[in-house]
């Protein structure tokens, strides 16, 4: 796939994950109907982190890949800024793998598989055409579609590519006009609503989605509703456990949420 993928509508899209695989099995089964499972009827869109946090990091990208590999068409998997190896060999990807296969370096040959695999991935996705999804944000890079279509790929660090870099790590600030450089996260950029509309109106767009940021509700809007932060994994933050969110998008572009209150035990 090219770093811009297509998407028609309707389809739903879930931020981050986070190796919280009970958390993707219920985001996938909320669009189970007359028997079938949701992906079999549903397009998906993922929105990135599938990896590092939580305890199944594994079987997240594993199943996620298994979905991808049956529904081409239909499952879509952007890279988020911890399918990186510099960033899951930190935040617990690399400890698991090591972990659970201990046996003839399979623990590493397998996580550095995964990061290779991880290097192919889109970095956003346009559906129907007006909503631009990505992991983190907009870049003061981004001038046309076609930039991030001129991407390369295979990408083993986003953070070489100004522009991918900030379609993985970028994030949206209350009151900036602007960009201006994003300290919290010690790289990329920050974007305010005006830099943002403008953006929005160069491209066309009605609409930005994109996870990376912890929603106590799941999900969040910026600049009126012109953006939208999906966070699909729950009790992220154990000690003041959030709800996680997956977006629904119909066929005329309306939008809803599907709600994942914390499990019992989280």
């Amino acid at each position: 796939e090219s770093a811009l993928v297509m998407c028609a509508l309707p389809c739903a899209v879930a931020g981050d994950i986070h190796g919280q695989f009970a958390d993707l099995v219920r985001a996938l089964n909320y669009f189970n109907k007359d028997g079938k499972h949701g992906w079999e009827q549903q397009r998906f869109v993922f929105l990135g982190d599938y990896v590092d946090r939580g305890a199944q990091s594994l079987e997240v990208i594993s199943y996620l890949f298994i979905l991808k590999t049956l529904y081409p068409k239909s499952i879509f998997l952007l890279r988020g800024n911890h399918e990186s190896k510099a960033i899951n060999r930190v935040y617990g990807f690399q400890q698991e793998l090591l972990a659970r296969f201990v046996c003839q370096n399979e623990g590493s040959q397998l996580f550095n598989a995964l990061n290779e695999a991880f290097t192919h991935m889109p970095l956003a996705c346009l559906v129907g055409g007006k909503i631009l999804c990505m992991h983190g944000g907009i870049s003061p890079h981004l001038k046309s579609l076609d930039d991030i279509m001129k991407i390369p790929k295979p990408l083993v660090d986003p953070v070489s590519n100004p522009l991918a870099c900030d379609l993985l790590w970028a994030d949206p600030m209350i009151g900036l006009r602007g960009f201006a450089p994003n300290r919290v996260r010690g790289l990329s950029v920050h974007f305010g609503e005006d830099i943002l509309t403008a953006t929005m109106n160069a491209l066309h767009l009605q609409m930005v989605v994109r996870g990376h940021q912890m929603m106590m509700n799941g999900f969040s809007f910026f600049a009126g509703t012109k953006l939208a932060t999906i966070f699909t994994a729950s009790a992220y933050n154990a000690e003041n456990p959030n709800r996680g969110a997956v977006m629904e998008i119909d066929g005329r572009g309306r939008i809803g949420f599907k709600i994942l209150t914390p499990l019992s035990g989280e």
